[in-house]
């Protein structure tokens, strides 16, 4: 299993190399100790060993690496420029190969919070990740109840951030970002499609499905048929390998948060763990 990892990362390096050149720009001074297309593959390799970044970098690069080698965050934010470029351009891929066979491409939207922080922590301590109302949150739970023999349907607290995920039927992410946990769905997809240029040229050219809470969203055509709700479903697979990243990242801004987030987005679209094992 180690030789597969350390292939995969030789596999993906002279890729985000060549993703690295582009975004380029000549600066006089030593050479870093590890390369930003190093830092990206590392990032995707996180997901498929759900290993921390740092400690990636100490096995497979060099063991005397810090974590201000890799999580500055002018240097997080050359990371996750190059991982969105690789997801816009593998996504264009997918699509032209989809189209070539005749697939149709449907698209599905949803949105989940994502804690970052316990409650009592949140309630009690300065929080440095994120600060204010807006990231207090609230999610509605279903759990069966031993006592009423049935599920009991209620409310609790979320202190964190409101991840959305556009991705299609197969489970490829074609876009994701977040807000604080307080906004709501709705709102945030029309604040991603009046801003977001790759959202709006997507919606242009394929459907996007969701859930009744979507039903007064123009852009969102609402699950109504059984095969339209078993399609939606594939949206809780990506989510719950998002939420796995939180446990082991340790990230401390925002933009690590978003450079986490596309990586494993890319992991769980390309790199599934069955394909890597299948591959051993």
């Amino acid at each position: 299993m180690q030789k597969t990892y350390e292939e995969i990362y030789n596999k993906l390096l002279p890729v985000m190399q060549l993703i690295e050149e582009t975004f380029r720009k000549t600066k006089a001074g030593r050479k870093p100790k590890i390369s930003d297309a190093q830092i990206a593959t590392l990032f995707i390799l996180s997901y498929i060993t759900n290993t921390p970044v740092l400690k990636l970098a100490q096995f497979l690069i060099h063991p005397k690496l810090k974590s201000y080698h890799i999580f500055r965050k002018t240097r997080i934010k050359r990371i996750y420029k190059i991982l969105r470029y690789y997801m816009h351009s593998r996504v264009m891929a997918v699509i032209v190969l989809k189209l070539l066979r005749g697939k149709e491409i449907k698209l599905v939207v949803d949105g989940t919070l994502l804690p970052s922080a316990s409650l009592s922590r949140a309630k009690t301590q300065r929080i440095k990740r994120f600060a204010g109302k807006a990231f207090w949150g609230k999610r509605k739970r279903r759990l069966y109840s031993e006592h009423y023999k049935r599920e009991v349907e209620f409310e609790e607290l979320c202190y964190g951030v409101l991840v959305m995920v556009v991705c299609d039927t197969d489970g490829i992410v074609y876009d994701l970002w977040f807000h604080p946990a307080s906004m709501n769905e709705v709102k945030s997809l029309k604040l991603r499609v009046s801003k977001g240029f790759w959202l709006r040229e997507l919606l242009k050219r394929f459907e996007l499905i969701g859930d009744k809470g979507y039903r007064h969203c123009e852009y969102v055509k609402v699950c109504e048929s059984k095969e339209e709700k078993a399609h939606r479903q594939v949206v809780e697979g990506v989510f719950s390998w998002l939420k796995r990243f939180n446990y082991v990242s340790g990230w401390r801004k925002g933009i690590t948060l978003l450079t986490y987030l596309y990586a494993y987005a890319l992991g769980y679209s390309f790199f599934r763990k069955r394909e890597v094992l299948s591959c051993a």
